[in-house]
């Protein structure tokens, strides 16, 4: 997998397709079909035109109420949109910008607590009512016979939408070592953008600690999704995980596995 699979816009940084990759089964996952980004709130119309274009069907955005207000996705081609928030307040504060509204005690915010609330927000990400039923309706959407090509997005395309996609890598047969280089793209895609604002960070504050802990913030660590792959283990592996707590059948997955595995030479 490499740079390629990016696709260039003036409006997205992180707009990409995650088919492509081996897996476990022989074959591997299809391409054209599975796409993640970050928001698609700034698209230009050459980018809407572009992204059209792929046919996409659904755009499954993960941002709450409050990211969305005067930011809401642009229409790509026919493609509906469909909300599903799992209420992941630390991921939404993490993917903000410089000086958008914060919580009052962000101000006083260390790196290892940074670091502490994004691990957590990966275990909640498994273990949380609310994001196993959100996560179990976004495969169920995958598995919709009417869903050609599909791209979900959250604010940065890092947390919300990286472990959505490492729950659909995981169900595919994926390597873990395959999930966490798709995990990390972002961090290539987005360097520039985030290098610059980090800058301007420091010269503000003239504080490292507390722009380490901004970077914790706006980075993919190979540590936080570790966290979550290594919590679905403890539930017995990812077919136990999504059968007992996501609540899909054998069927379900068998299926997935059918609609977005193909074999090596095609």
């Amino acid at each position: 997998m490499t740079d390629k699979e990016k696709i260039q816009l003036e409006g997205a940084y992180n707009f990409r397709d995650f088919g492509g990759y081996e897996t476990s089964f022989g074959k591997k996952v299809v391409k054209g079909k599975l796409y993640r980004s970050d928001e698609l709130s700034k698209l230009t119309p050459k980018d809407q035109a572009q992204l059209a274009e792929l046919g996409l069907t659904t755009i499954i955005d993960f941002r709450n109420e409050k990211e969305r207000v005067d930011n809401e996705d642009l229409p790509i081609g026919e493609a509906r949109v469909v909300y599903l928030d799992p209420i992941a307040n630390i991921a939404a504060l993490a993917s903000s910008e410089n000086g958008e509204e914060k919580p009052l005690d962000f101000e006083n915010m260390t790196a290892e607590l940074a670091k502490f609330l994004m691990t957590e927000q990966n275990r909640e990400f498994v273990r949380s009512e609310r994001c196993q039923e959100v996560y179990k309706e976004m495969l169920e959407i995958y598995l919709d016979d009417n869903e050609t090509a599909v791209v979900q997005h959250c604010r940065g395309g890092k947390d919300r939408t990286g472990y959505g996609v490492a729950l659909i890598h995981l169900l595919l047969g994926v390597s873990k070592e395959d999930i966490m280089h798709d995990y990390l793209l972002t961090n290539v895609y987005k360097k520039e953008k985030n290098e610059r604002s980090l800058k301007e960070l420091m010269e503000q504050s003239n504080n490292p600690d507390f722009v380490q802990a901004v970077r914790y913030f706006k980075e993919a660590d190979a540590s936080f999704l570790t966290t979550a792959l290594e919590m679905i283990e403890e539930y017995g592996g990812i077919e136990r995980y999504a059968k007992e707590e996501l609540g899909l059948t054998e069927e379900q997955i068998t299926k997935l596995r059918e609609k977005y595995l193909e074999d090596e030479g095609r």
